[in-house]
């Protein structure tokens, strides 16, 4: 059984923060190197400040960006810049955005999940029901939050999930609150329009649990963040608070759910070969030539259902990749269902970056925030793929792009309990932090 239930959240005081849009911020793993000086010269009061602390040369056990962060969450509770609501409420969020210039608009709730170990099988007699995850996730980045979490005892950012609602039960509770004044109406830095309402009625919260209870939910954004709060949990076994995780709940069903790419640029191979890749790739897939990106993505577009993937590797052309054969992945691949062999970002994994190029798991999980390793993940956002790009030009070697995995593909897999490779989704855009804000006390 899922239980989801309503909070008193802490949100930032207008009066004493002025305009929320220079205090709001991106997740923690989305800010990196200057990203981090922008945000917190925007105010005193970003959530940078916290999220992204800057560890020092001289930092101790006792004296570090954690507890840096710790000292600036108290002073911000003892000035009041942060309140907490009078009433138990759940807390619609919205983004308005654009992919492609077309306007999209997603929505769901903001409340608490009581934490529960990940599913492993199904139940004997009933319906599924619990918690989800479909992607795998770095060790490195799990520590960093839980160091957070530990002298914070606070969770500042939102994991996102996504739930089974093809009636929209819960889906047309919030519309009814999207018509109110939003409590919060923000543009980011990337011109992604988030707004909050309140649900404060007790009738339709109570409903709101009621209708949740017997669903599954999938962690789309937001792994590392689940088990740092289930490792807290396990650490504060006497805290009733900390059995409880804020998340933003979205239906798979919500027409502005989307998934975007998320690239895979390849670097620091010794003795890297562009011929000897051709020759491994070729044993698999068919290779176009093709001379301009644009042709590259239209085709890849196209010939999706073929299992199709771009690659640059600067040699004055772009490649597109299609499998001649998905029984290839059967040889390669033991112990997987057919719905983890059919994913593209699986089929690249195994067949190009681990068997032709030799990037097994060992070398992929040396990938950490900081962007080292062998491979970089580059979502498809901005002019973020002409970057890439340009990053095969000057120092990489092979830049990978893949179609966005469908709604469906994710949920297939994780229904099977199972894992895509790390980083195989992008819901776009992403929750912010600072927006709702859950003391455990």
């Amino acid at each position: 059984m899922v239980h989801v239930i309503p909070f008193r959240a802490y949100r930032y005081d207008k009066a004493k923060v002025g305009d929320l849009s220079k205090v709001v911020a991106p997740p923690y793993d989305v800010i990196k190197d200057k990203m981090v000086d922008t945000l917190q010269s925007l105010s005193p009061y970003n959530m940078a400040w916290i999220s992204k602390s800057k560890p020092t040369e001289s930092d101790t056990d006792s004296d570090n960006q954690h507890t840096r962060a710790r000292d600036i969450w108290r002073k911000w509770l003892k000035e009041g810049v942060v309140k907490q609501d009078s009433k138990e409420c759940f807390y619609v969020y919205g983004h308005d955005f654009q992919v492609e210039g077309k306007k999209m608009f997603r929505f769901g709730f903001i409340g608490l999940l009581e934490l529960e170990e990940f599913a492993k099988e199904p139940p004997i007699s009933a319906p599924f029901t619990g918690v989800l995850q479909h992607e795998e996730t770095l060790p490195k980045d799990i520590m960093d939050r839980l160091n957070l979490c530990r002298q914070t005892m606070t969770q500042f950012g939102l994991i996102f999930v996504i739930y089974p609602d093809p009636k929209r039960e819960v889906d047309s509770i919030l519309e009814r609150y999207i018509k109110n004044q939003p409590v919060v109406d923000v543009t980011d830095l990337e011109g992604v329009r988030h707004r909050i309402w309140l649900v404060d009625n007790q009738a339709d919260t109570k409903r709101i649990s009621e209708l949740m209870s017997n669903k599954y939910v999938i962690i789309a954004d937001g792994h590392h963040r689940y088990k740092t709060a289930l490792a807290l949990s396990k650490e504060n076994p006497s805290l009733a608070s900390a059995k409880y995780r804020m998340l933003t709940f979205v239906n798979m069903a919500n027409p502005g759910l989307v998934i975007l790419p998320t690239h895979r640029l390849v670097q620091n191979l010794e003795s890297f070969s562009r011929q000897k890749l051709l020759d491994g790739i070729k044993q698999n897939f068919d290779v176009r030539e093709l001379k301009t990106k644009n042709e590259m993505l239209a085709l890849m577009k196209k010939e999706a259902k073929r299992h199709a993937f771009g690659m640059f590797m600067n040699d004055g052309r772009f490649y597109v990749l299609l499998l001649k054969d998905i029984s290839a992945m059967d040889k390669a691949v033991v112990g997987k269902s057919p719905a983890w062999k059919h994913l593209d970002v699986s089929i690249l994994h195994s067949l190009i970056l681990d068997k032709v190029l030799g990037i097994g798991k060992e070398k992929l999980a040396q990938g950490t925030m900081k962007g080292e390793g062998y491979v970089l993940y580059i979502k498809d956002v901005g002019d973020a793929v002409d970057e890439a790009i340009r990053s095969v030009k000057e120092r990489a070697q092979v830049l990978f792009l893949i179609n966005a995995p469908r709604v469906e593909e994710v949920e297939d897999v994780s229904r099977n309990f199972e894992v895509m490779p790390q980083k195989s989704t992008f819901f776009a855009p992403k929750c912010g932090d600072g927006y709702t804000m859950n003391r455990l006390t």
